[in-house]
């Protein structure tokens, strides 16, 4: 399994209707579960997102896209999917070179 931040921005729409918050969340947490992947960890942020998700899922990023993809389609939020290796995987890379 892989690891990806999600970073998510809230639109004009999504302001509108942010008490449909946990309604939305709960939407994409079906989305996920029907790739294989799962929400690990969730935050709403001050700043320049407004919320900030860890997931995790297939090591497939068509799937991954395809999950981002499918909760940017329901306009609240824009989202920015970033890949995320451990850090010590990311030392040990670098020891490597």
């Amino acid at each position: 399994m892989a690891n990806y931040i999600v970073l998510m921005k809230i639109t004009t729409e999504g302001a509108k209707n942010l008490k449909d918050g946990p309604q939305r969340l709960a939407k994409a947490n079906e989305i996920l579960a029907k790739e294989g992947a799962k929400i690990t960890a969730g935050y709403a942020t001050l700043g320049q997102y407004d919320y900030v998700f860890v997931i995790e899922g297939p090591e497939n990023i068509a799937k991954v896209a395809k999950c981002a993809a499918a909760v940017a389609m329901t306009g609240a939020t824009s989202v920015e999917t970033l890949p995320a290796l451990p850090v010590m995987d990311f030392f040990k890379l670098v020891a490597e070179i």
